[in-house]
């Protein structure tokens, strides 16, 4: 295939691969506005989330400060001493429910630093206010169409005055207890101080992403003050870990999504992070959203591409069909044309070059070869006696005469010489980047291969050698050694 065919035939392909692919670009697009619309609306039912969360831990703070602002009745003595009796220290650190769940009043664990337990009878005797408060809450009817998870977060109270906190689930003390308890100047149960510092003014606080010291994991917590007579006396607060954020982000109604979707919270402020999900593949992104919460809580979320490729696979597919089947075509019309192109070209008889091959550009490229310094040597070829073969054998023998020369002409050449036949018995064998030498081995050569496959045969031929020159036409070099073939050929007939 020529060149400027063979580009013509990528630049159709690449068009052909161009235009179907609009069509999944559209698709691509469409399914990016889609899926953005979508993030958005994950990140607004999350912040909803939130403030249901806000909601229920001002619900149990609000259910504890009427329990304490309550005219309270005295712990009666049979309750005292279950309270001491179930009282007990361990790994530095004194409650009730330490080790194991030894006082049923109270669900879940009680730790302080005070080594006397009359010290908590009141608190005891208090706490389940707050129990029934975590319970309550638990089990409303959620209203909020998914806003409110049926799952169970980490409730606890910590109380600033007698120096106690109360998890509402139990806690083994071996595994954390409560042993410095100047976490309001430290830090020390990982929040930040400065969100404990806006405790004060009121607020219920969403702090910032920190290490929690028991379950060392990057957590979030909600920071609700619990007020006594106008005076602060607690904190009511409320843990979001990684699992509590994968049910809120969790796409409930989109299931596959969730498999590409990635979902991080980042502390601007900190740094740290709580990576909710990760995508199963990350090949990369193609619909992403950023947005910023209050307190300095950013959330990020990205969908990977393998997502649109398998949610619209019927597209994709009909897309690659499309495209292979269109390329198909292009291949197909081209070989056709090829072989169009190449029949036009061909002798019928013995599949040599007829003379359609000898044009204007196979001339301009011959000459710039020569000019170059590279040998093309034209040949003349003749049968002998054809004539008296038709006359004598018939006309079927001498074209299978001149069907076995142009075979063993075909066999003796290069691939990029040229085997012509220009009618009758008149052959023409162009050497392209050859010499004199091997032009004039060649028609020896021929006859070799003439006895090899047609040994009962007897096919002479004669032939005629010239050098291509500078200027020269084809048929000026063609009848150079064609006169050259009939000088040869007249000695030949003044021998025999």
């Amino acid at each position: 295939m020529k060149l400027h065919h063979r580009m013509l035939r990528h630049f159709i392909a690449a068009s052909v691969i161009v235009l179907t692919s609009s069509f999944l670009i559209f698709e691509l697009v469409a399914s990016d506005r889609a899926m953005s619309a979508y993030l958005r609306y994950i990140v607004q039912k999350a912040d909803s989330s939130f403030l249901y969360d806000k909601y229920q831990n001002q619900s149990i703070a609000a259910h504890v400060m009427r329990a304490l602002a309550a005219e309270q009745s005295e712990v009666s003595p049979e309750q005292r001493r279950a309270i001491c009796e179930a009282f007990e220290s361990a790994n530095n650190t004194h409650g009730l429910n330490l080790t194991a769940h030894k006082y049923p009043g109270l669900r879940g664990t009680l730790q302080t630093a005070s080594t006397d337990c009359d010290t908590i009878v009141e608190a005891a005797a208090l706490l389940p206010a707050f129990d029934q408060a975590v319970e309550g809450n638990r089990h409303q009817d959620d209203y909020g169409s998914g806003l409110g998870m049926a799952e169970e977060k980490f409730h606890y109270y910590l109380d600033l005055n007698d120096r106690y906190v109360y998890f509402y689930e139990p806690v083994n003390v071996e595994y954390f207890a409560m042993n410095n308890w100047s976490f309001l100047q430290s830090g020390s149960i990982g929040i930040d101080r400065k969100d404990i510092e806006k405790v004060f003014t009121g607020r219920t606080v969403l702090s910032s992403i920190y290490q929690d010291q028991r379950t060392k994991q990057n957590v979030m917590s909600l920071l609700t003050p619990v007020y006594v007579a106008g005076q602060l006396k607690g904190i009511v607060l409320l843990d979001i870990n990684k699992n509590n954020l994968r049910n809120i982000f969790y796409t409930h109604d989109r299931p596959l999504l969730w498999r590409f979707l990635n979902v991080t919270l980042t502390d601007t402020d900190s740094g740290r992070d709580i990576i909710i999900n990760q995508s199963e593949d990350n090949l990369f992104q193609y619909v992403s959203y950023v947005h910023d919460l209050p307190g300095g809580i950013r959330v990020s979320l990205s969908i990977d591409i393998l997502y649109f490729i398998t949610s619209s696979w019927k597209s994709v597919l009909f897309w690659i069909l499309t495209a292979l089947i269109l390329l198909n075509m292009v291949r197909m019309h081209f070989r056709l044309y090829q072989n169009v192109s190449r029949e036009n070209i061909s002798d019928a008889i013995t599949g040599l070059y007829n003379r359609k091959i000898l044009t204007p550009e196979l001339e301009q490229r011959l000459q710039k070869l020569v000019q170059s310094g590279s040998s093309v040597m034209f040949i003349a070829i003749d049968m002998d006696k054809l004539k008296l073969i038709n006359d004598t054998l018939g006309h079927q023998e001498g074209d299978l005469a001149i069907t076995l020369l142009a075979q063993a002409i075909k066999q003796s050449i290069r691939k990029s010489d040229y085997a012509i036949r220009l009618g009758g018995d008149e052959f023409c064998i162009i050497l392209v980047d050859s010499t004199p030498q091997i032009a004039a081995q060649l028609p020896e050569r021929i006859e070799k291969r003439l006895q090899h496959i047609a040994p009962q045969k007897e096919i002479g031929f004669s032939s005629g050698i010239y050098a291509m020159k500078e200027n020269d036409t084809l048929h000026d070099a063609y009848k150079a050694s064609d006169e050259r073939l009939y000088v040869n050929k007249q000695n030949k007939n003044s021998r025999s």
